[in-house]
């Protein structure tokens, strides 16, 4: 066999068993890229399913922002305070009929019973407790007590329940805030039933109407309706708030379309390098 030319170089093998005329940490670049592949696993989102990302959270907002005009227009005496607890019972209840025909089972009538004794538990338990709550925070200032609302409710915000499974989400942690948050508000009312019907309002805005949503759907008429009925209250406030919500409902959705749009530059590069992952749990043993 002929002796080759010391210039010739025998090409580059991934194997570790031979000898060969290349440092230990060389890597053919054309061997190395061969198994690249880009965006394998990258999923395209179209702009309506973006939007509809941001439907739940455009909901919850909405809902906030209804329960601090509820507050709002009971502290300025806008409206009686019982006009909006018959009303707001009466949707509530209207919301209850079409749960129990959403969920209709055998136990339906134990079910009932149970709910009923709950209702009755708290509007007891509320009337008795309303006086202490009334005067929880007459020591706080009201700007202390308005700045913890904010924070409060900007973590009820963060940490809700959107329907998406991360770390981040704390049902428990969302509900506290709300409730906190409601309690600090209903301390600044006048009486103590203002403060019986400011806790039943955030009842049900921020336990019963989760559990209703659920059976719901995404709905984007809900959110309309929602976002309707606070454009109505809003007007009778103020300018600002009104230009304050809308602006916030602008960058709501815009943000699904600026994720689309920059969704198209994502990058995500696979190969040889990544680490191995087992997708069959059953060859474990």
């Amino acid at each position: 066999m002929k002796n080759l030319p010391s210039s010739f170089k025998r090409p580059w093998r991934k194997v570790l068993y031979e000898k060969q005329d290349y440092p230990d940490n060389y890597v053919d670049p054309n061997v190395f890229l061969k198994e690249l592949k880009k965006n394998s696993t990258l999923e395209k989102v179209t702009l309506w399913e973006a939007h509809l990302g941001t439907n739940l959270f455009c909901q919850e907002f909405s809902v906030v922002v209804l329960f601090l005009l509820v507050y709002y227009y009971i502290v300025n005496n806008m409206v009686q305070p019982w006009h909006i607890f018959y009303g707001t019972t009466g949707i509530g209840f209207v919301g209850f009929v079409f749960y129990r025909f959403k969920i209709r089972d055998d136990s339906l009538k134990r079910t009932i019973g149970h709910d009923i004794r709950t209702i009755l538990t708290f509007v007891v338990f509320g009337q008795l407790f309303s006086p202490v709550l009334h005067t929880l925070t007459d020591t706080i200032s009201t700007d202390t007590i308005y700045t913890t609302t904010f924070l409060m409710m900007v973590i009820h915000l963060i940490f809700f329940d959107y329907g998406v499974s991360a770390a981040i989400v704390s049902r428990s942690l969302s509900l506290s805030a709300a409730i906190f948050a409601s309690i600090c508000l209903a301390s600044r009312l006048s009486s103590a039933n203002e403060a019986f019907i400011l806790m039943t309002v955030s009842t049900q805005a921020f336990v019963l109407f989760p559990i209703l949503r659920k059976e719901i759907g995404n709905s984007i008429l809900l959110t309309i309706c929602l976002i309707l009925v606070e454009s109505l209250l809003l007007v009778k406030t103020s300018l600002a708030a009104s230009c304050l919500f809308f602006l916030a409902l602008v960058v709501i959705e815009a943000c699904p379309l600026l994720f689309v749009t920059c969704h198209k530059y994502r990058m995500n590069i696979h190969g040889p390098w990544d680490e191995a992952v087992i997708t069959d749990t059953n060859v474990i043993r």
